[in-house]
């Protein structure tokens, strides 16, 4: 059984990156996290925002969505839901989709596992760089 996270304070630090993921609609990178909170808290440091995306995704408050091993962008919330990588521009888009229900029931039978959650990534041209390289 796994042990209970530590409860830990929120820090005025933590409460800006959290509210900046909030309102963030492009699943940013720690570096354009670093930068946007930048604005708010000038002395911050890069350590700093990155030791709190941890705290933050090990409390399950967001979650770093680990598509390649170059690349980590985090969001708001940890339910199962739908990411489009543009594989030309790099751009995450959530897919506003239905969950796909029986998927986790599915693998943990045909594998004998135990699913707690899923991520599903698709790949290709974003809508933007689909007309881009068409010209």
């Amino acid at each position: 059984m796994a042990q209970p996270l530590p409860i830990i304070r929120n820090t005025n630090q933590r409460q800006l990156i959290y509210e900046f993921l909030e309102r963030s609609l492009t699943h940013p990178t720690a570096e354009q996290i670093f930068n946007g909170v930048r604005k708010k808290l000038p002395r911050i440091s890069f350590g700093t925002v990155y030791r709190n995306l941890d705290i933050l995704e090990k409390q399950g408050s967001i979650t770093g969505l680990k598509y390649s091993k170059e690349h980590i962008r985090y969001h708001v919330g940890s339910d199962n839901h739908y990411h489009f990588v543009c594989e030309h521009c790099d751009k995450v888009e959530n897919l506003e989709m239905e969950e796909l229900v029986d998927l986790d029931n599915q693998v943990a039978k045909r594998h004998g596992v135990k699913v707690s959650k899923h991520s599903l990534f698709f790949y290709g041209l974003c809508q933007d760089c689909k007309k881009y390289l068409k010209k």
